[in-house]
This record gives structure tokens, sequence and C-alpha cells, in this order.
């Protein structure tokens, strides 16, 4: 009884059962469900500031709108990719681009950056473009005048033989001038402001990793004000290019009256009813100003509950559930998978009936996930479901550049979408993968060789993401190693186990000792009985990750002393179930990971947290074990998991 009292005290109550539902890892009995599949309740779900972002720069077909994976896939001069499209640069980016002549490296040095003579010391890295022979570089400046000049490989510096404006550098030579105003004005300033930075930051709830809970959704006063500045914002710009906006004469009714009817559909996400136009159109020509009248109904627009709300109301089945409309289905859909709005061939299939049935869906799920503009949706998803956007902010008492954070933060996203989209699919992959994709300087960082123009390179043994520096800064101290971090980043995100809240008498953080390892100064976690009843779970996980320090960096000493990366990943099925899974490295660590049960379902309900914007009550591995069985029938290809949610009870019906 000793050891269920502890595990009482550490907010556990799974316990082994007569009957065993099935077995993992070396026979270990598997969680038990009384039953499977749960229904999100109806609801609206309110645009989070990147979805709102994204939604109004699509709405406005910011940019070419042509598909890409790079901002060189894009007319580089005035666009970038943004979520897989072409979209007009923000007022402000600066772009510099260098023809190469042989060079080994490019750098950007300017009074923006205190003109550096080297990476290191704080230049901007140019990128290599293969297909353009060139380097490349976009950067966010703002308004002004800005001198600059080229650094190649770290030693001689050259003013830009393609920028014609130049200054006195006071060397006898002289510098390029990039001048940048935002004061022109029209559609394409647009893609230039920062909509959402009066908006509240997204709540979120207790192991729930990502920025979309629809509970969490509500508006406050202070948002609702920002939002109506925001659409007030838009169109004041929008109007000021009124044909290009519509595509018509504004002077004429009828064009006014198209004009609602599409741009108000396309934003409502659904056609608008005839008393929504009418009502509209009164308001347009009810100003003696037409220019005044078109702004009047963009605002109204975007300011409406049908606007900043997604519905998921649904049509009621006759049996107290509710199935999501042809609309609804099409918006869900396009939210899941590209974070935004729906593009005009999801509309049309909306109209068409075509999303009426599974192979409607499945056909359109295929297209969407096939877009590049998924690749930065599954990035996101990756940020957020690992927890790493902190290590843009993280405190650390080193030195840790801007560069290195945002690198680290990229690899993790880049490094998931690969394996989804362009390596085997599979989930196991994400924990036993030898390799990566790095920058230049997170490769260096790192002390790996450097990476081709794909981006991937190999890792050594640092098993995929859980040897992420991104993964090993956020979940550290300013100063030292946090195995308990590691270990419960393990155990809640990956395996979906929860310990409870810590009791109010838990031990704090061992003082730093120079004579010791960090496993040394944990010992009390194992030798004292309170603290073992938890951090039995914890900290023999969090040792797995010891070769990587503070920032990330891979380490064989710690304070003179071998690093000891062996550990114990117990009950990796189930806690209480007492069973010990030693492993020696990472790699290894990886390995069980991979080969785990708990692993694949705790995935497929991280999936569907974000895909509804919900979590069930009830143990979430049974609510959605419907998406684990699609893993395990599909030999745990992650594409056929996200392909079959749109077409799943789980994701079309509501409670």
């Amino acid at each position: 009884m000793t050891w269920l009292l502890l595990l009482s005290a550490c907010g556990i109550s799974s316990v082994p059962k007569e009957e065993s539902p099935g077995t993992g890892i070396g026979g270990e009995e598997l969680w038990s469900c009384d039953s499977t599949g749960t229904h999100a309740p109806r609801q609206l779900r309110l645009l989070n500031r990147r979805e709102y972002q994204s939604t109004v720069r699509d709405l406005f077909g910011l940019g070419t709108g042509a598909s890409c994976s790079s901002d060189t896939d894009c007319n580089l001069e005035t666009e970038s990719c943004t979520a897989g499209r072409c979209s007009a640069d923000p007022c402000g980016t600066g772009t510099f681009v260098l023809p190469d002549a042989g060079y080994g490296s490019v750098h950007v040095a300017g009074a923006f950056n205190g003109w550096p003579g080297t990476v290191a010391a704080g230049g901007w890295a140019m990128a290599y473009d293969a297909t353009g022979d060139r380097w490349w570089l976009k950067a966010e400046l703002g308004e002004g005048s800005w001198q600059y000049k080229y650094v190649l490989d770290e030693s001689t510096w050259i003013a830009d033989p393609t920028n014609p404006n130049q200054a006195d550098d006071g060397y006898g030579g002289y510098n390029s001038l990039l001048t940048l105003s935002c004061s022109g004005g029209g559609l394409d300033d647009i893609a230039g402001l920062d909509l959402t930075a009066a908006f509240p930051v997204e709540s979120r709830p207790q192991h729930f990793a990502f920025d979309n809970n629809a509970a969490a959704g509500l508006v406050s006063a202070t948002l609702a004000e920002a939002q109506l500045d925001a659409a007030e914002e838009v169109a004041g710009l929008a109007v000021l290019e009124l044909e290009r906006l519509t595509g018509c004469n504004p002077s004429d009714d009828s064009c006014a009256e198209a004009f609602i009817r599409d741009f108000g559909g396309r934003a409502w996400r659904r056609p608008l009813t005839e008393s929504q136009v009418q009502r509209l159109l009164d308001l347009l020509l009810g100003e003696s100003d037409r220019t005044e009248g078109f702004s009047l109904v963009i605002q109204a627009v975007l300011s409406s509950p049908y606007f900043v709300y997604r519905s998921e109301l649904g049509v009621a089945r006759g049996d107290g559930s509710y199935a999501l409309d042809a609309w609804e289905q099409a918006a869900a859909m396009s939210y899941f998978y590209w974070g935004t709005m729906p593009d005009a061939e999801l509309f049309s299939a909306a109209a068409a009936g075509d999303l009426a049935d599974s192979a409607g869906i499945r056909s359109e799920a295929e297209r969407l996930l096939a877009d590049p503009r998924a690749r930065g949706t599954l990035a996101t998803f990756a940020q957020q479901w690992l927890g790493v956007e902190a290590v843009l902010t993280t405190q650390k008492s080193e030195d840790f550049p801007d560069e290195v954070r945002k690198a680290m933060l990229a690899e993790v996203g880049d490094f998931y979408t690969h394996v989804v989209l362009d390596s085997s699919g599979r989930l196991p992959e994400l924990y036993t993968a030898d390799y990566t994709l790095a920058n230049p300087t997170l490769a260096a960082w790192y002390g790996l060789e450097t990476p081709g123009s794909d981006g991937v390179i190999s890792n050594g043994d640092r098993a995929g993401i859980l040897g992420m520096g991104a993964v090993a800064a956020t979940y550290a101290h300013s100063d030292q190693t946090a195995p308990i971090r590691r270990g419960l980043f393990v155990r809640e995100a990956l395996l979906c186990q929860s310990l409870g809240t810590p009791p109010a008498n838990a031990a704090s953080v061992p003082t730093v000792d120079p004579s010791a390892t960090t496993r040394e100064r944990f010992s009390q976690h194992s030798s004292d009985p309170f603290c073992a009843s938890c951090h039995q779970y914890i900290d023999e996980v969090g040792f797995g990750m010891e070769r990587l320090d503070t920032v990330g960096q891979w380490r064989e000493e710690e304070n003179s002393f071998p690093v000891d990366a062996s550990g114990n990943i117990n009950d990796i099925e189930k806690l209480g179930n007492r069973m010990d899974h030693p492993y020696q490295s990472l790699p290894e660590l990886g390995e069980l990971l991979s080969a785990s049960e708990r692993v694949n379902a705790c995935f497929s309900v991280q999936v569907m947290r974000y895909a509804l914007g919900w979590d069930p009550e009830e143990d979430p591995l049974c609510a959605f074990d419907p998406q684990r069985q699609v893993l395990l029938e599909n030999d745990l290809d992650m594409r056929q998991l996200l392909l079959s949610v749109p077409s799943s009870n789980a994701f079309r019906i509501r409670e």
C-alpha cells in the first residue's frame, strides 16, 4: 500500500487493473478505456492573433498568391513566402541581394546592426540561393534611411553593386544607402500592418499547448476595441485603391453590390443572406461619399462576429448531435491545414456539395496538405506542441544570440515538416533521426558540419527532437540544466502523462555545486521516499538529455566530470505499472519512445487538440483512440493521420 499512497501524493491515480487491454514495451500493460470516441461541443471559435493576421492578408489577396516554400520562390524584391503563399512584403522590410562570385560567405553590416565584421559579432548572414546563384537576406528595418555594406568571407567590405544610392563612408569609399518609406498608402501596405499588436495574448489552459483553445477565446472590451481599430486601419488603406479592390467601377451600384457579396461571403466564410447583403448595401449607399461608404462596409464586415468567430454549430442530426455544414467544414479544414480562410477551390467544393461525404473531404484534405501553405501550419503545430516558442525569450546567464534562438525555433518546425512531408512520414523518425535541418549559424553553434542547400545535416547523437537546441534551452534554467523540466516535458508533451501539481513542501532545485554533477545534486529525489514518489518518473528521464547544456550545445563533461546520460523511463505506457525501461544514451531513450504505444496515442491527442481547439474532460487518450487506430493501421504514418482528421466523427460532429 505504501507505493499507492506515494502515487496519490504525486497526483497519480492510474494503477494496474486485473485485466489488461493490451501490452506495450516489454509486455508492459497499456491504459484501459471504458469507451472511445467523443465529440466537441457546439461552439464559436474566436480567431486567434495568428489566424486573424493571416485571414486579413488572404482576404485582400496581398502579393501574387503563388505557391512557395521559400522567399526565393517569389518576387524576391517585393514579396516573401508567408504560410506557403507569395505575399507582399510588410512595410519597412529591407531586401538585400548580391550575385554570387565564388564567395564562401556573405553578411550584411550597417547602421542597423553596429557594422560588425563577423557573423559572430552580430553580422546578418545572407543565405545562398543555388537556383538564382545569389546571396540574399530579408530584414525588418522600419522606416528610415540606412547605410550598409556587404562583407565577403568576413574579410572584404564592398558596397552593394546593385544599389546606385550611395553615401560617403568617411574612408575614401562609399556605403550603400537604403531608404524605406511607408507613406505610399494602399492595399499592399496592409501586409505591413501588425494588426494584432494590441490584441491580448491567448491564454493556454494547463496541458493545452496550443494558442487556439476555443473555451479560452473570449472577446473582452480590450479585444473588441482593438478589433475595431484594426478594421478601421485596414479599411482606410483598402479604399485608397477602390478599383483594384472591387475589380469594377465603384461608382456603380451594381459594382457595390457585387463587392459586398464577394468580399462579405469570403470574410464570413459562407454566402451572405439577402437580408445581410441589403443591410450592407444600405450602409454603403447611405453615404454621400462613395469611398466612405466602402470604408464603412469593410469595417462592418471585419468587426462582425461572423468574421472574428468561426462557426462550429452544425446542423441537427436528430439524435442530439450536430454535423458541421459544408461551409463550417470548409473553414475548419482550412484553419487546420493552413491557419487561414478557405481558398476559392475549397469554397467551390463547399458550394458544390463535395464536402458532404468522406471521399470528397479526403480529396480536399489531400490538396490542402500538399499545398505549400500547409508547411507553415505544420511548423507552428510542432513548435507549440513541444512548447519551444519560449526559446526566443528565455533568460540565460551566458551568451545566447538572437539569431541562434530564431534558428533553433525554425529547426523544430523545419525538421517536423521535413519528416511529415519529405521523408518517411512515420512518427518514430521524430525520435530516432540521426539528422536535423539547420542553417549555417545553428550548425556552427552545434559544432556540426555546414549544411547543404537543403539544410539537412547529420546531428550525431542528438536523436531527433529530443536533442534539439530549442528543447534543451527551453527546458533548462538560466545557469544550469534542469532534469525536472526536461523529464516533465517528455512525460507531459510526448506521453500525455500528468503528474499533478507539486505539493507545497516539494524540494527546490538543488544549489549549484562546482564539485558535483547534476545527477549527484539531484540524488535527494531518489533517496527521499516522499520526493521519489514523483521524481522517479521525472529525473531519470531528464538525465537522458544531460549532454545538452543550457543553450543547446553538446558537452562531454560537467564540472570536469564525464556526463552520465543514462536513465530509466519507467512505466512508459501507464504510470503505476512498476516496470523499468533503462537506457544508456539519448538515442536509446529515443528508441524507447519510438516503440511506445503511449507515444502514438499522445501524438494523436495533440493533433486532435490542435484540430478542435478543445480537450475532453475524460481521458483524452481514450477520447481520441480512433485516431491512434488510424496511425496503427497505417504503419504510424503521420500523413495518413493528418489526412484522416477532417472526415473523422470527432472533427465533423458536435454535441
